[in-house]
């Protein structure tokens, strides 16, 4: 079986075949000197170059081609003329091995994805960027009892206590879905009625919204209401006390 526990960048591209290590290491070096501050590392298996804790660009090689990651709408319209002769699917573009590596393209491909993100943190302010609002759900968090913080999935998670009973997720654009919110547990039949009532607000997170999950967009809530959905969330996912019997 191939290998899935890759430990560091250096370790995936060891993995390759050796005309493949070759390519994913000039594109290794590319990414880094366009990008020095980002944090390199793997998440989902292949490697990641992260700003701040939030996804510049990932790549990936395989036996045909090698990818970048993610290809949003606005950077593929950016790059219209460049990409016209490689194929793109799913967020996805596809790079021949035949070809010669494109630095250049990749360079400005990923200071274009670190620009957006620069610039969508000063967008929203002093008081809405990622860093405040993390801080401020951590601080939130903080109030319920015995409660601990991992990451899980890429994303900082909040559990009742050590690796159980998750009760909030922190999600800053993920998979580039433009928010910058919580996904915490709601009662029975909370997520439509809020989602029907403030639906700039709450909206139907992916993965858990089947479960009645909800999404909160934390520039759009109060701190006071934010604690109440958070405690209440605490409340949902903390273990049942067993009520003791009653003697015969």
């Amino acid at each position: 079986m191939a290998k899935t526990d890759f430990k560091s960048v250096s370790d995936y591209i060891s993995s390759k075949a050796r005309s493949v290590q070759a390519v994913l290491k000039r594109v290794r070096s590319t990414i880094r000197k366009t990008v020095p501050a980002a944090e390199e590392g793997i998440s989902y298996q292949i490697p990641t170059y992260k700003l701040n804790g939030v996804p510049v660009i990932y790549f990936a090689g395989w036996k045909q081609h090698f990818s970048l990651y993610p290809a949003s709408d606005d950077l593929v319209v950016a790059f219209k003329d460049e990409l016209a002769g490689y194929e793109i699917s799913k967020g996805t573009i596809r790079f021949p091995l035949s070809d010669p590596v494109p630095e250049d393209l990749i360079e400005r491909i990923v200071s274009f994805r670190a620009e957006k993100l620069i610039q969508r943190e000063k967008g929203r302010g002093r008081k809405k960027g990622r860093e405040s609002q993390l801080e401020r759900v951590r601080r939130i968090c903080a109030t319920m009892p015995s409660v601990s913080e991992k990451v899980s999935h890429g994303a900082p998670t909040f559990f009742v206590e050590k690796d159980k009973g998750v009760f909030t997720m922190f999600a800053d654009n993920h998979h580039q879905d433009g928010h910058l919110a919580v996904w915490l547990p709601a009662p029975p039949g909370l997520q439509s009625a809020l989602i029907e009532d403030a639906p700039e607000t709450y909206f139907k997170p992916p993965y858990v919204g089947t479960s009645g999950w909800i999404g909160i967009e934390l520039g759009q809530i109060s701190d006071e209401a934010l604690e109440i959905h958070v405690r209440k969330a605490w409340e949902l996912a903390a273990p049942k006390k067993k009520k003791p019997r009653r003697p015969l």
